[in-house]
């Protein structure tokens, strides 16, 4: 009985638990970009009303990545040895090359100096006049959530002792963002809305041998989640506000 249960420990030591906090060490120098890609056809007309777009003044989103674990799953035999640690991340501002709010205020700006027939111009310093058209934008969810899965299979081999193949793999991404427009021009409200996106984005079909590589694909995965949910409420918007302005 003894020398069984000697040899199971000895095979659970083979299996390297991880922990949140490890996978958090891993994580936090990590940096990714945010990217908005125009795709909308542009626009060739005469540009003739102008709207100023305030401050954004809150991304919403927490500075920090956090990593939590959400279960592990082993098999240590004798011969073969299987392991499974299954973590959730969620995107934090700390793991952008720049601040979501800043982004998105890039992103509305290319799109409708794009494809609409207004021109749309940066007032974050709040010099424009009450008296012009005025394009508040405030952040109400911002949440991007991804998967990492830390796998390894191991069999005995004679040198060095154990053989170990890691196979760890990032998972899907999934952004829920909603984002509130107010569009005004003195104290006429033009337009008053919600705009609400549920994106997934599928993680690389390939594993990893390295637990900061699946972390890196991880964080780029989730970048990638929120920056299409991010097109697709831009393009929503500039689309409206461009029938709006167009309405005599």
């Amino acid at each position: 009985m003894k020398p069984a249960l000697l040899l199971f420990l000895s095979c659970l030591l083979f299996c390297s638990c991880r922990s949140s906090r490890s996978m958090q060490k891993e994580i936090n120098p990590i940096k990714v970009s945010l990217f908005y890609e125009l795709t909308s056809p542009e626009y060739l007309g005469s540009v003739n009303k102008t709207v100023y777009l305030d401050f954004i003044d809150y991304s919403n989103l927490d500075y920090y990545t956090t990593v939590k674990k959400k279960g592990a799953f082993a098999v240590p035999l004798l011969l073969f040895n299987y392991e499974k640690n299954r973590f959730t991340v969620r995107l934090g501002e700390s793991s952008l090359t720049q601040t979501y709010r800043e982004f998105l205020t890039e992103a509305l700006l290319s799109e409708c100096n794009s494809s609409t027939s207004f021109n749309l111009i940066d007032n974050s310093k709040g010099e424009a006049p009450d008296s012009v058209y005025h394009l508040a934008v405030k952040i109400v969810c911002n949440q991007t959530r991804g998967k990492i899965n830390l796998i390894e299979s191991s069999m005995i081999w004679f040198d060095p002792g154990y053989i170990v193949f890691p196979n760890h793999r990032a998972g899907m991404a999934n952004t829920d963002l909603s984002i509130v427009l107010r569009l005004t021009r003195g104290e006429d409200c033009l337009l008053d809305k919600t705009y609400r996106v549920n994106h997934s984005q599928e993680g690389p079909q390939h594993g990893f041998e390295d637990s900061v590589q699946a972390n890196e694909a991880c964080l780029n995965t989730m970048a990638e989640c929120l920056s299409q949910a991010t097109k697709e409420i831009v393009e929503n918007i500039s689309r409206e506000i461009n029938l709006v302005l167009a309405s005599p």
